[in-house]
C-alpha cells in the first residue's frame, strides 16, 4: 500500500514500456479506470496511444506517449533470462538507455507522481527509483523477475549455466551503471533493485511463468477486451473448437488446415489476417472473425481451445474448464504453455508442424477426457474468482 503513506487523492503514473498485443495496454486501462473511481488522478504513459474502439477514457485520465525503446532483436544468441530479454529489448547500449532515462526524469518531472506503477517499462522503473519516487511492477509474471539469484533460465527445455546467467545480469547491470554514471548518478542502481515485495502478479500462482512464489502478491489476472461481437456456436451437437491465433504464429497456415478437417464445429477469431486470406481457408464448419468476439459464451460450450501461449485467452479458457493446445510465438508463451502442460490441461505444438501431427494432437486432447478434468479441476480451484476482484487487490496494494 505505497500511497497510505501519502494523501488521500494521489496522482499515479502507469508506465508501459516493453511488449506487444493487447494484454498490457487492457492492465493499463482497467487499471486507470479503478484508481479514478477511487478520487486518484491518473497518467498513462504508453508504448502504443492508440485505444481500442469504444474505450473511452474517465475524466482524470491523461495519455501521453512512452519514450520510444528500440528493439534489437536477439540475433544467434536467444535471451537466457530476463536480464538478457532486456538485452535484446534496447538496453544494449548505455547512451540509448541514458537518453529514455533522462526522458523520462522528464516525464516525473512533468506528472509529479506520488507513486509509478510499471507494465513492463524498466526504464521508468529505475527514473523512479532515482527520483526517490515508491514504485512497483504489475504483470503477469514474465517480466517481474524473482527474488533469487542469479535470476532463473527462461529456457527450461535446455541446459543454462548458471554463471551464464549470472554474467547476462553483470552485464546488464554494467549498461544501466553508465547510463546513469552519464547523467550525474554517483551511486549506481542495480536491475534486481527495480522489483520488491510491492509487485503484483496478475496471474493465478500455478500459472507464473517462472513458477508459484511462496510469498508472491497473485491477484489473478485483469481481464479486459474491446468492444467485441456477440458469436453463438451454430451447432448444439458434436465437439466444437475455439481457437485464437495470429497469422505470426508459426506454422499458422498449417493449424487452419488441421481446423478445417476436424469433425468438430470450429470457430478461429484472427486478428490481422487479410479477408481474402479468411475467404480461401473458411468452410462451412470453420468460421474465421477478424474482429474481437466475446469469448465466455463460446468457451461455455467449448470442447478444446486452440492458443499461442497467449496468457489472456489461455486463463480465460482454463476458468471455463476447457484444455488447450499451444503454439508459442514467443519464449514468454512457451514458458506459459508448459505451465499449463505441468497442469495436465493442455499440450504444446513445438518443433516443425503439419496437418497430421497438428491432427493427432487436436484429437488426442478432444478424446482423452483427463485433460478436461485438470481444466476443470483449474476452474473448480478459482471458481470465486472475478477479474473485478483482481481490480480491487491491485488498488488496495498500490
Amino acid at each position: 500500500m505505497l500511497m497510505q503513506k501519502k494523501r488521500a487523492m494521489a496522482q499515479v503514473l502507469i508506465a508501459w514500456e516493453l511488449g506487444e498485443a493487447f494484454g498490457h495496454l487492457a492492465r493499463c486501462l482497467r487499471l486507470a479506470h479503478g484508481l479514478v473511481a477511487r478520487g486518484h488522478g491518473v497518467t498513462l504513459a504508453l508504448k502504443d496511444v492508440r485505444l481500442p474502439a469504444g474505450k473511452a477514457l474517465a475524466p482524470g485520465i491523461t495519455v501521453l506517449p512512452a519514450p520510444l525503446t528500440p528493439q534489437a532483436g536477439a540475433g544467434a544468441n536467444p535471451p537466457v533470462n530476463y536480464a538478457d530479454v532486456l538485452r535484446v529489448s534496447g538496453f544494449a547500449d548505455a547512451r540509448e538507455v541514458a537518453a529514455r532515462l533522462n526522458a523520462w526524469r522528464g516525464m516525473l518531472t512533468l506528472v509529479r507522481p506520488d507513486v509509478l506503477v510499471a507494465d513492463h517499462a524498466p526504464t521508468a522503473l529505475l527514473a523512479a527509483r532515482l527520483a526517490d519516487i515508491p514504485h512497483l511492477s504489475i504483470g503477469n509474471g514474465f517480466a517481474i523477475p524473482p527474488a533469487v539469484s542469479p535470476w532463473p533460465s527462461i529456457r527450461p527445455w535446455e541446459t543454462v549455466p548458471d554463471q551464464t546467467l549470472a554474467t547476462a545480469e553483470t552485464r546488464l547491470d554494467h549498461v544501466l551503471d553508465a547510463a546513469q554514471k552519464a547523467l550525474g548518478h554517483a551511486r549506481a542502481v542495480r536491475v534486481r533493485d527495480l522489483f520488491g515485495a510491492h509487485d503484483i502478479l496478475d496471474t493465478f500462482a500455478e500459472l507464473d511463468h517462472y513458477g508459484a512464489r511462496p510469498d508472491g502478491r497473485y491477484v489473478g489476472p485483469i481481464v479486459s477486451v474491446p468492444q467485441a461481437l456477440r458469436v453463438a456456436w451454430q451447432s448444439r451437437e458434436g465437439p466444437k473448437v475455439l481457437a485464437y491465433l495470429r497469422p505470426a504464429v508459426p506454422g499458422f497456415a498449417a493449424i487452419l488446415q488441421t481446423l478445417a478437417r476436424l469433425d468438430a464445429e470450429v470457430l478461429c477469431i484472427a486478428p490481422g489476417m487479410p479477408p481474402e486470406a479468411a475467404k480461401r481457408f473458411a468452410t462451412r464448419r470453420l468460421r474465421i472473425a477478424l474482429a474481437p468476439v466475446e469469448l465466455p459464451p463460446l468457451l461455455e460450450h467449448a470442447d478444446l481451445a486452440v492458443g499461442y501461449g497467449n496468457a489472456g485467452f489461455s486463463t480465460q479458457a482454463l476458468l471455463a474448464g476447457v484444455p488447450l493446445a499451444m503454439r508459442p510465438r514467443h519464449v514468454e508463451q512457451a514458458l506459459f504453455a508448459h505451465r499449463v502442460e505441468a497442469l495436465g490441461a493442455g499440450q504444446l505444438l513445438s518443433g516443425r508442424i503439419d496437418a497430421d501431427s497438428v491432427t493427432a494432437v487436436f484429437q488426442e486432447l478432444l478424446d482423452n477426457p483427463t485433460y478436461r478434468q485438470a481444466a476443470r479441476a483449474f476452474q473448480d480451484r478459482h471458481r470465486h474468482f472475478s477479474s473485478e476482484q483482481a481490480i480491487e487487490q491491485s488498488q488496495f496494494f498500490i
